[in-house]
């Protein structure tokens, strides 16, 4: 009975130290985010949930919703992906399921945000 009591204690405080770890992601999206490989593209995700497009600082006529979620059009998360970056065309209805890789920060402070499409392909964008 002692050594379930200390197991879980042991599980508990683990849960918790890997809550406190995760990033909150809902969070730190939002922003404005420069294409690493194309600095002409960025991408704005704003806090009541819509995603624009920018090339040249024009704003494209295009307007997306995007949430992040554990499951998207009946994926399910996989060993390689912890959760999905759901975008949603306003205007059709269409929906993506990329992969959040992470937002990650520097030593110097530069933030980094890791997007892998649907279709296999990595997007690496700085905060503006």
């Amino acid at each position: 009975m002692h050594k379930l009591i200390i197991l879980l204690t042991v599980l508990s405080f683990s849960c918790k130290a890997q809550q406190i770890q995760q990033p909150n992601l809902a969070t730190e999206i939002i922003g404005t985010w420069v294409s690493n490989d194309e600095p002409e593209y960025k991408v704005l995700f704003t806090s009541n949930g819509l995603r624009r497009e920018y090339i040249n600082n024009d704003l494209q006529l295009e307007t997306y919703q995007y949430s992040i979620v554990n499951s998207c059009n009946g994926q399910t998360l996989t060993e390689n992906y912890q959760i999905f970056l759901k975008i949603t065309d306003i205007e059709d209805g269409n929906v993506t399921c990329d992969f959040l890789n992470g937002i990650h920060t520097d030593s110097n402070g530069v933030m980094t945000l890791s997007i892998t499409t649907e279709r296999g392909k990595l997007y690496l964008y700085t905060k503006q």
